[in-house]
C-alpha cells in the first residue's frame, strides 16, 4: 500500500495577553538603518538611510529630530551628499551635547565602474579590493546644533579591521569615554569565519577614535549597555544569524565567551537598561511572524525570561531583509515603500522601519520613489 507524504512544517504560536502600542511616523518612503538617541528630557534625534534602498550608490544618511518625545518630527537634514552609498550609521551624544555620527562610505570599497554601458554605471562588488587596506572605512562628524548642520568629516583607519562598518548607538562610559561598535574583515586572515567585532573609544568627545579592543570573532553588529554595577554587556549578531551576549568587567578590554540567546534568523539586537534595573533585549525577527521580539533579564543578561517573550511587532512581509530594535534602536525592514515609525512602551522609546499597510485605517503618504 502506498503511503502519502504530505508537506509539513512548524510555526511560532503566541499565548498571552494582547495589547496595543502607540506608533508615530518619523519619515515615509525611506528609513533603513535607523538609530535614535535622546538629546534632552523630551528631545530625540534619529539618523536613517535616505535616497536609496539597502544598497544603492545614490544613498546617504539623514537626521530628523523631535522636541515632544517623538510625537512629531522635523524634516530630514542630509548628513552627507549622495553618490557615495553612505550607510550603516552609528549615533551618539557627547558630554558637550553635540551629536556624533559615524558611517561607512561604501563607494570607496565595494563599487566598480562598468564602462561597458552607454553611460558608466557604479556596480556593487563584494569582492576584496586593494582599497580595503588603504582607504579608511570609518567616517565621522559632529553637529553642535542638534543635527541642523554638520561639521567637517574625519576618518579613522582601524588597526584590526581592513574593511568595516560602525553600528548602533554610541554610548558613554562612566568616565565619559565614548564607545562605538565597529565590525568587518580582519586585516590578518583568520580561518573559518569572516567577521570580527571590535570596540572603539574616544576620550575627546568624538573628535578622534582609537584604542581598539576585540570583542569577538565570527560576530558583527553589536549593541552595548552599561549595567547598574558597572559591568558592560554586549549583544552581538553571529555570522549564522543569532544574537549572543557577552560580559566585560574591565570596560570592554576583555570579554566572556559568547552565549547564544536567540535563534538563527533573530537579529540584529539592541540593549536597554530599564529604570527598574532589568535589561531589555530587542531583536529583529526574520522568522514568521516577522517583526520585532523582546526578552527581559533580571540578572544583568546572564539569563532571559523565555516564558514571557514579547512580540513587539509582527507586521513584516515580503522578505527577510528586516530587523528592528527598540529604544535608541537600529534595524531594517523590507525595501518597498518603507516608513520609519516611533514606538512607545512605558519608559522605553525607539524607532523601527516597516513596510506599507500596517496601520489599520491609515494610508502612508506616497512621495515618489526615493531613487528619483
Amino acid at each position: 500500500m502506498q503511503v502519502s507524504r504530505l508537506l509539513s512544517g512548524e510555526s511560532d504560536i503566541w499565548v498571552g495577553r494582547r495589547t496595543r502600542l502607540k506608533r508615530h511616523l518619523v519619515t515615509a518612503m525611506e528609513g533603513f538603518f535607523p538609530v535614535v538617541v535622546r538629546t534632552g528630557p523630551h528631545h530625540l534625534a534619529a539618523i536613517y538611510r535616505t535616497g536609496a534602498p539597502h544598497v544603492g550608490i545614490t544613498g546617504t544618511l539623514a537626521v530628523s529630530t523631535s522636541e515632544d518625545g517623538g510625537k512629531s518630527w522635523s524634516d530630514s537634514v542630509q548628513v552627507q551628499p549622495r553618490w557615495d552609498d553612505t550607510r550603516n550609521p552609528a549615533l551618539g551624544v557627547n558630554a558637550q551635547g553635540e551629536l556624533v555620527a559615524a558611517f561607512w562610505k561604501a563607494r570607496l570599497h565595494c563599487y566598480q565602474v562598468d564602462s561597458a554601458q552607454k553611460e558608466p554605471q557604479f556596480v556593487w562588488s563584494g569582492e576584496e579590493q586593494p582599497s580595503w587596506r588603504t582607504i579608511p572605512s570609518l567616517h565621522y562628524c559632529k553637529s553642535a546644533d542638534g543635527g541642523r548642520t554638520w561639521g567637517e568629516v574625519s576618518t579613522y583607519m582601524s588597526e584590526t579591521i581592513s574593511c568595516g562598518s560602525p553600528y548602533g548607538r554610541i554610548i558613554s562610559a562612566p568616565d565619559g569615554t565614548l564607545l562605538m561598535a565597529f565590525y568587518g574583515r580582519a586585516r590578518e586572515p583568520l580561518p573559518n569565519f569572516r567577521d570580527t567585532s571590535i570596540l572603539l573609544r574616544s576620550t575627546d568627545g568624538g573628535a578622534t577614535w582609537g584604542d581598539e579592543s576585540v570583542v569577538a570573532h565570527e560576530y558583527n553588529e553589536t549593541s552595548y549597555a552599561f549595567l547598574p554595577g558597572g559591568e558592560l554587556l554586549a549583544a552581538a549578531r553571529s555570522e549564522s544569524g543569532h544574537v549572543a551576549t557577552l560580559h566585560s568587567s574591565d570596560g570592554g578590554r576583555t570579554w566572556s565567551q559568547p552565549v547564544q540567546v536567540t535563534r538563527d534568523g533573530e537579529h540584529p539586537a539592541d540593549l536597554t537598561v530599564l529604570q527598574s534595573g532589568r535589561v531589555l533585549l530587542t531583536f529583529g525577527r526574520r522568522i514568521r511572524p516577522m517583526g520585532c521580539g523582546a526578552l527581559l533579564s533580571e540578572d544583568g543578561g546572564h539569563t532571559w525570561n523565555r516564558d514571557r517573550e514579547v512580540l513587539l511587532a509582527g507586521d513584516g512581509i515580503e522578505n527577510g531583509d528586516l530587523g528592528l530594535s527598540l529604544h535608541r534602536a537600529t534595524g531594517r525592514w523590507p525595501d518597498r515603500d518603507p516608513s520609519l515609525l516611533r514606538i512607545r512602551l512605558r519608559d522605553v522609546q525607539g524607532v523601527f522601519r516597516l513596510g506599507p499597510g500596517i496601520l489599520p485605517g491609515h494610508t502612508l503618504p506616497r512621495r515618489g520613489h526615493p531613487l528619483k
